[in-house]
C-alpha cells in the first residue's frame, strides 16, 4: 500500500531514540524530509545521518524538554529548513518514574507542554499542508491501572483526552489529529531495560500480563504509527490507537 508519503515533511520530538527515532527512521524510509528534537547531540547527529542515507533532507536540534523557547525555536527552523510542514509527531517524554512531586513536574513539563508548543508553533505551517497530520504518542497505561500511581500514566491521559479534542477543533481546517498508545516496548536504553535488570518481579509481572509472552519493539509500534499519520489513513480523525499486542485488557468500545 502506498502511504503516501513521498516528499512530505515531518517532525518527530523525541526522535533520537527508541520509539521515536523508529517512527522517524520509517518516515524518512518512506520519502519524507525529516526533523527530529531530542537532548543529546551526538544521538542526534547519527540519527540524521542514517535519515539522510534514504536520500531525503534531515535536521536535528538538541533541546531540553522543560524549555518552552527551545521547544518552539526548533520546530520554527523545522519550517524555515524543511520548507513547510506536513506531520506532526509529538512523542518527547520523560519517562516514568514515581508519584514524588517532582516527577508530576517534569512530566508535565516535558510530555505534556513539549507537546502543546509544538502544535501551536506548527499550526501555521500545518494548515498550509494538503497532507496535515497531528499525531500524539500517550502510552497504555493512560488507559488502565499500571504498576502504582505515577505522574507519567496520568499526564499521558491528559495527552489522550487533548488529542481528540484537537481532533475536533483543527478537522474543519484540513489537519487531522490522532493519538496512538504502546504498550511495554523494549530498546536499548528503554525504562523497561532498566526495570527488567533493577526491578524484576515488575519486568516479570508485565510479560505474564502479556499475551505473546514478550514485550513489544520499537519499529512494530512505528509501523502503526506511520500509518496513522499518513495521508493513507485520511479517514481517521480523533483515533486512539492501542498498539500493546494486547496488554490492554479493556474493551475499546
Amino acid at each position: 500500500m502506498d502511504l503516501g508519503l513521498k516528499g512530505l515533511k515531518a517532525a518527530v520530538s523525541g526522535g533520537s531514540r527508541g520509539i521515536g527515532r523508529s517512527i522517524a527512521g520509517l518516515l524518512a524510509q518512506e520519502g519524507c524530509d525529516i526533523s527530529i528534537c531530542a537532548r543529546g547531540q551526538e544521538n542526534i547527529d547519527a540519527a540524521v545521518s542514517a535519515f539522510e542515507g534514504n536520500g531525503v533532507r534531515a535536521m536535528g536540534r538538541a533541546v531540553q524538554g522543560r524549555d518552552g523557547d527551545a521547544v518552539r525555536g526548533w520546530m520554527r527552523d523545522t519550517v524555515d529548513e524543511l520548507g513547510g510542514l506536513d506531520i506532526l509527531v509529538a512523542s518527547l517524554s520523560a519517562g516514568g518514574g514515581t508519584n514524588d512531586e517532582r516527577y508530576w513536574y517534569r512530566n508535565f513539563e516535558i510530555d505534556l507542554m513539549s507537546a502543546t508548543r509544538a502544535v501551536e508553533e506548527a499550526y501555521p505551517a500545518l494548515k498550509k499542508s494538503q497532507n496535515a497530520s497531528i499525531l500524539i504518542v500517550a502510552t497504555m497505561a493512560a488507559s488502565e491501572t499500571f504498576v502504582a500511581p505515577m505522574a507519567y500514566n496520568a499526564i499521558k491521559a491528559a495527552l489522550v483526552t487533548w488529542s481528540k479534542q484537537l481532533a475536533e477543533a483543527y478537522a474543519p481546517k484540513g489537519i487531522r489529529v490522532n493519538c496512538l498508545s504502546p504498550g511495554p516496548t523494549m530498546f536499548p536504553g528503554s525504562n523497561w531495560e532498566m526495570i527488567k535488570v533493577a526491578r524484576s518481579r515488575t519486568y516479570n509481572s508485565a510479560l505474564r500480563q502479556q499475551p505473546t509472552r514478550r514485550m513489544g519493539e520499537a519499529d512494530e509500534i512505528a509501523r502503526a504509527a506511520v500509518f496513522l499519520a499518513s495521508p493513507a489513513a485520511s479517514w481517521c480523525v480523533g483515533s486512539h490507537l492501542l498498539v500493546d499486542g494486547g496488554f490492554t485488557k479493556g474493551v475499546q468500545f
